[in-house]
């Protein structure tokens, strides 16, 4: 099938010759021997007559294409030569071109979904079978015989046609209702098995006292010759009319009522499962045509048993049960995931604020239910951000990136924070800091190795701008040896205090074992925190989100040109389209602000709730925080690492785990010393030496992965080995102190 529009193949090929950034649709493939520049001109008029695009000759010169794929004689090599080096993005419209735009801009929330609604005719076919109907006569496709309808049969079908059956039988009883019953009749058999079958709206015909499906004989020649086998006579029209009002009322009042019920447990459970979404549309669209329906109405034939006349409507045609790609399909724009678990938010805060005394549920389920519940408003809160960014200047945009961007990390972060300030209870404050490592370690290790492992299974080489992602490196260095300072001078500086001490030798000048030993800076009255430490916490906390300010500065003003991204509004003659957002300004701002208090209470609960886990878990406080409570709330940011990965667009992969890092450590932490000035939480900047060594080893492999501008699937694999050799360290190591 055809899996992209002819504009989208060219462009995005020419995009990805080399590798580099645009987006490459799936199955489509360069013209062989055509070699591009990183160059593309801003546009090519559709009406200029095109050039045959030359192979690179044996000097090894490359010919200037257009972003449609042949090169444009309007352009003169000048101005080829000015935009050597940049990428070019195909849009389909402004408000997608300043999307595509914030993706590569240092410090926005990188985001690969669509924010307006795409034309039509520039999706995909198989796109486009996701939002069929299901009343489409296709022609030979092969056998039905699947395993998803197989799967279907075992699920749905058998109990769907014996439910069919016993309201035919009940139909039948009534005897009024006998038109009714033969229609359950062959519907059950269509349930059994939909697919290869055909439902029918028959207008102006009725069926004959046999099945329906028989020869058509018109309404009104029945009518006129129907007689009554009691008098012999010609039935009355008013009979007629009452026998159908009552076989109408028995329907509605016996039969349509369970099979409604039915088709609706089916139709959620299907639609919960995504992939049997085209279950869920087939059972909601009985219920709302089929069954509503006259009986002598609704035909049910086999394809190739007849041949469907012109005048028929099609009500229902199903050829596929499962569809994998499922996980495409949006409501609104909003993933069918991110739709799916939206109720379990409303479930997790009733649970929360209604059982507070645990009596319906535990407190590890409401913990886990709360965890849960991040991951669809982390999804609503970066598609609003994106939706906003979208659509306003470039101010706006860095102020909304800047203000929610990290939003859904330090709710969780500042309540626990306060509940331990509240407790007396320091293990929350060690949570809180293994957290913030290992979203730092996850960020640096796991996202960018995933990526590189799932997207070299595609693509044998994928590259990057080495460059753009040496910006992000050096504000990695800067923002880790920053973070950790106060912990350093700490150990240098600081007393070792020793919980208990053993005498090895039994000799009082031998050797002694100590255990539990820590950096204490509160001796001699405290002198050493108050005068020394915290005064350097608050001049890192002060400087890293101004080198972070000074970033932004270098890469969106002065040195723009090190992303090198040229929209191009490359369309085919009568392709060009209006933008239609999915979400206005006001109504994406509406969801960021109602997602930001849900995911305020979503971690409060979660916060709540964690205690029973941290002091009965015979796992490792520090595990917990290093995995759980770090990298659920990023499994959004993952997926769209993964599938920009999948496009062989590795750049926007990377750039989204250093954007992460980046901001935990020049914003996150900063703001959360800021917030223990105002609200006392005995927060220190002092991290264990388990988290420093981590860190810092996560960020110089990282560097020198990324120091060639190229990566394969072994390096990926060589990062994801490393992250879960540090999960292991974790999981054996023993609790922090105070837990």
């Amino acid at each position: 099938p055809r899996r992209g529009s002819l504009c989208d193949r060219r462009c995005a090929a020419i995009n990805n010759a080399h590798g580099d950034l645009g987006e490459l649709p799936s199955g489509s493939h360069l013209p062989h021997g055509l070699v591009t520049p990183r160059v593309l001109p801003g546009r090519c008029s559709p009406g200029s007559p095109p050039v045959a695009p030359s192979r690179r000759g044996a000097g090894g010169s490359h010919s200037h294409l257009s972003p449609a794929g042949i090169a444009c004689p309007q352009h003169s090599d000048e101005l080829c030569e000015s935009c050597l080096g940049k990428t070019t993005l195909t849009a389909e419209n402004a408000v997608e071109a300043n999307k595509l735009s914030n993706n590569y801009k240092f410090g926005f929330k990188k985001w690969k979904s669509h924010v307006t609604a795409r034309p039509w005719e520039d999706r995909s076919e198989i796109v486009k079978e996701l939002y069929s109907d299901l009343n489409v006569i296709k022609g030979s496709g092969g056998s039905t015989v699947t395993c998803g309808n197989v799967l279907y049969a075992l699920l749905f079908g058998w109990w769907l046609a014996l439910l069919y059956l016993v309201v035919a039988a009940v139909m039948f009883l009534t005897v009024v209702g006998a038109p009714y019953g033969r229609l359950c009749w062959d519907l059950a058999g269509y349930f059994l098995w939909p697919f290869g079958k055909v439902i029918q709206r028959v207008e102006g015909a009725a069926e004959p006292a046999g099945r329906p499906g028989g020869p058509d004989v018109p309404t009104e020649a029945t009518g006129a010759q129907e007689t009554s086998s009691l008098l012999g006579g010609p039935v009355p029209a008013r009979w007629r009319s009452r026998r159908r009002v009552a076989a109408a009322a028995a329907w509605l009042c016996l039969g349509y009522p369970p099979l409604a019920l039915a088709h609706g447990l089916v139709c959620l459970v299907a639609w919960l499962l995504v992939f049997f979404i085209p279950v869920a549309k087939m059972s909601a669209r009985v219920v709302r045509r089929v069954l509503l329906l006259p009986p002598e109405r609704v035909r049910v034939r086999r394809l190739r048993m007849t041949e469907v006349p012109l005048e028929a409507e099609v009500i229902l045609c199903c050829y596929r049960a499962v569809n994998a790609y499922y996980y495409k399909y949006t409501v609104d724009g909003i993933n069918v995931f991110a739709v799916n678990l939206l109720p379990l938010v409303v479930v997790t805060l009733v649970l929360g604020y209604v059982d507070g005394r645990n009596r319906l549920t535990s407190s590890p389920v409401k913990f886990t239910l709360a965890l849960l519940s991040i991951m669809p408003l982390s999804y609503y809160i970066g598609m609003a951000i994106a939706s906003i960014s979208a659509q306003s200047n470039f101010a706006v945009g860095a102020v909304v990136n800047a203000t929610f961007g990290s939003i859904t990390e330090l709710t969780f972060y500042i309540t626990a924070l306060i509940k331990g300030a509240r407790e007396g209870n320091k293990c929350y404050e060690e949570i809180v800091k293994a957290a913030l490592t290992g979203t730092l370690v996850g960020c640096v290790l796991l996202v960018p190795g995933l990526c590189m492992v799932i997207g070299g299974i595609r693509h044998q080489e994928q590259r990057f701008n080495s460059r753009s992602a040496g910006v992000s490196s050096a504000l990695l260095f800067l923002s880790v040896g920053g973070v950790f300072a106060p912990t350093l001078f700490s150990k240098v500086y600081g007393k070792l205090v020793c919980g208990e001490c053993h005498n090895v030798t039994q000799n009082p000048l031998g050797r002694y074992l100590c255990h539990s030993c820590h950096f204490d800076l509160m001796h001699s009255n405290g002198t050493l925190y108050y005068s020394h430490v915290q005064p350097l916490v608050y001049t890192v906390s002060l400087l890293l989100p101004t080198a972070y300010l000074i970033g932004l500065f270098f890469t969106l003003k002065t040195h723009s040109h090190i992303y090198d991204i040229h929209i191009s509004d490359c369309h085919m003659p009568g392709h060009h389209h209006s933008a239609v957002v999915h979400w206005s300004r006001w109504r994406a701002l509406l969801i960021l602000l109602l997602s930001t208090l849900c995911m305020s209470a979503c971690a409060d609960l979660a916060t709540e709730h964690i205690s029973p886990i941290l002091t009965s878990s015979t796992i490792s406080q520090y595990f917990i925080g290093v995995t759980v409570l770090a990298m659920v709330p990023e499994l959004p940011e993952i997926v769209n690492g993964i599938q920009f990965a999948l496009q062989n667009n590795l750049s926007l992969s990377i750039e989204i785990g250093n954007c992460i890092a980046v901001q935990v450590c020049m914003l996150q932490i900063p703001i959360l010393v800021l917030f223990t000035i105002f609200y006392p939480t005995n927060f220190t900047l002092v991290f264990s030496d388990l988290h420093v060594y981590a860190s810092m080893f996560s960020v110089v492999l990282m560097n020198y992965i990324f120091m060639d501008g190229k990566c394969d699937y072994f390096q990926g694999t060589v990062l994801v080995m490393v992250y879960c050799i540090l999960l292991a360290v974790y999981f054996f190591a023993p609790s922090p102190s105070g837990c």
